[in-house]
């Protein structure tokens, strides 16, 4: 991927692609976040979002202007250090919310955890990881961009992108997850307000109303506070993920997830 992002479903699209629909009209990805399962799906159309303005803009340049994205961000990553970071990320933060600017502290970032303040400032430190912060060459990268090409995206929250549903599309929503450990909640915290039980609440009912006419697909964790929001017309699979969002050994560890379908 091309950028990192915690919880990403780069997995669902490999290890249970029998399980996804091969017909459908549009596909619709309310909370983007890396764009996995997008990419790893590539429909011949879509509508892409995400409440995350920066994030938005990030896929656009990289729709729209990847040998310019692609040298700016090698440009930074050639002279990375702990001062430059720093630098980059206050400009991010007020004068230069650039797309550049983004993938740089991206890939030098923490664990690429996404994360605000409640001023909406990103605010995760460096990381100290040896590997390589930007393994493309550009062939590699301009791949990602291509695939783009039959996409439209746009900065709204899930549930004023749901309204663009019709009959016959494909939804697939990958909210942030519910809490269900110490500490999770500020890996829920992707913008600078927390996705809270109350939201899944409403996202649940929204879904529930759609369903009749369109093909939906959720995922979060396996917990009967999930799987009661949505009744027995909707089919559940219980799978299990490593979670690598931690950087001690104690965070990366396997997850029980939950796959919610209609069809």
């Amino acid at each position: 991927m091309i950028i990192k992002w915690p919880g990403g479903k780069k997995w669902l699209p490999i290890k249970y692609n029998a399980l996804l629909p091969n017909k459908y009209n549009t596909y619709l990805e309310p909370f983007m976040g890396s764009g996995a399962m997008y990419f790893g799906l590539e429909p011949r159309k879509a509508l892409l979002s995400d409440i995350n303005p920066r994030l938005i803009n990030l896929f656009s340049q990289l729709r729209d202007n990847p040998e310019y994205l692609y040298d700016k961000t090698n440009e930074l990553i050639s002279t990375h250090s702990e001062k430059q970071y720093y630098e980059i990320r206050d400009k991010f933060n007020t004068l230069e919310p650039s797309a550049a600017n983004f993938l740089y502290l991206n890939r030098t970032c923490f664990n690429g955890v996404y994360r605000e303040n409640k001023k909406g400032e990103f605010n995760v430190p460096v990381g100290k990881r040896n590997s390589s912060f930007f393994p493309f060459n550009f062939e590699e990268f301009k791949v990602f961009s291509d695939a783009l090409q039959n996409a439209e995206l746009s900065c709204e929250d899930c549930f004023s992108a749901l309204e663009k549903a019709s009959e016959g599309d494909f939804i697939y929503i990958d909210p942030p997850y519910l809490k269900n450990e110490d500490n999770y909640e500020s890996f829920r915290k992707y913008g600078k307000d927390i996705f809270n039980r109350k939201k899944l609440e409403e996202l649940a009912s929204t879904l529930n109303e759609l369903s009749s006419k369109c093909k939906i697909l959720i995922s979060n964790f396996d917990l009967e506070d999930v799987k009661i929001l949505f009744d027995s017309n909707w089919n559940l699979k219980s799978v299990e993920q490593m979670s690598y969002i931690s950087g001690s050994g104690k965070g990366r560890k396997a997850m029980q997830e939950v796959l919610i379908y209609n069809y």
